[in-house]
């Protein structure tokens, strides 16, 4: 047995115990945890993390409070369990380490997360091409994906597969509501490894977020940011408010490539705010910047890969994508 796996059994019993204690006494449960785990990281990505949300933590009043209550009232404890190794140990300790010593030995251009647009049906590349990508992606260590499924989730046995196939691995998978049929859920809800986003510009999210909830299902929410309506329904708040009754996880606005580089400003400076803020029982997030800020931590580059349909690979240095003359065939390729 290597040392890497004797660390995962470690960890997996210290999260088994917190994870009970967290349903009695959350405060004290969480602070012990972010200790514990802040005192045994050591890398610089891990080592900042954990230091916020200890910050965090300090907040007694903290709503995220709730929404630590919440999800371990309400998750399988196994996918809590998993997801949160996957993420936290294999994706920003044991994989950013290898990702920054594969960089100094072969100047490979990684990021450390990689975002898949698989939401068009016509002319896009093979779902093997995203497979054969994902496997080389994992020889260089990539631990976490971000799929951008169709509006009718038409690949789902794929998906399943490649859930499957990476089990040390974390999913998010971005859908619309109305694709998530009842045996989609029940599938769903027996794979650790990953969680559901939301897209709540669509009728009936909320009915989708109270399903996943009863299945015990993560999931978060998400809203392609594209233009200055949507922006101002984020930065008044209003977006994260109407959330607060179906508890998602996470909130993640995403950039859309029509999105002006001035109100994209103005959102990551409001979720970085109201993150830090602690104003509701949601984690707000801004995907690109914040995965960027990530990436620097990890490989000192500002730098969030998307696979686009057709093949094409844009890059997000700062706040928005850009095109770039990658494909899906030469990323990760030393």
């Amino acid at each position: 047995m290597d040392q890497e796996t004797i660390t995962k059994g470690i960890i997996s019993g210290i999260v088994d115990h917190y994870i009970r204690d967290i349903s009695q006494d959350p405060h004290r449960s969480v602070r012990k945890l972010l200790d514990m785990a802040e005192r045994t990281s050591d890398g610089p990505t891990q080592k900042i993390c954990y230091q916020m949300m200890q910050k965090m933590a300090k907040n007694q009043s903290s709503p995220y409070y709730e929404m630590i209550h919440h999800l371990v009232s309400n998750a399988d404890p196994q996918t809590i369990k998993q997801f949160g190794i996957n993420l936290g140990h294999n994706a920003w300790t044991f994989g950013s380490g290898n990702i920054r010593r594969l960089i100094e030995e072969s100047g490979i251009s990684i990021s450390w997360a990689v975002l898949i647009d698989r939401a068009q049906t016509s002319g896009r590349i093979p779902f093997a091409d995203i497979e054969n990508l994902i496997n080389r992606g994992r020889k260089t260590e990539i631990y976490a994906w971000l799929l951008m499924a169709s509006d009718t989730l038409d690949e789902w046995d794929d998906y399943t597969g490649l859930f499957h196939s990476h089990q040390d691995s974390v999913f998010g998978l971005c859908v619309l509501p109305g694709a998530i049929t009842e045996e989609i859920l029940e599938e769903a809800a027996e794979i650790p490894n990953l969680m559901i986003l939301i897209n709540t510009d669509e009728p009936d999210w909320q009915l989708c977020a109270e399903k996943l909830s009863r299945k015990g299902i993560l999931f978060s929410a998400f809203r392609l940011t594209a233009d200055k309506s949507q922006a101002e329904e984020i930065l008044s708040g209003e977006w994260l408010e109407d959330m607060i009754p179906f508890h998602p996880l996470m909130a993640f606005s995403i950039a859309g490539d029509t999105l002006a580089e001035e109100t994209a400003q103005s959102i990551k400076e409001y979720i970085w705010n109201t993150r830090l803020d602690q104003v509701h029982p949601i984690v707000p997030s801004d995907l690109i910047s914040d995965f960027v800020i990530i990436n620097r931590l990890i490989t000192h580059r500002n730098l969030l890969y998307r696979v686009n349909a057709d093949g094409s690979v844009s890059a997000a240095k700062n706040l928005l994508f850009e095109s770039t003359d990658l494909t899906h065939s030469s990323l990760f390729v030393s």
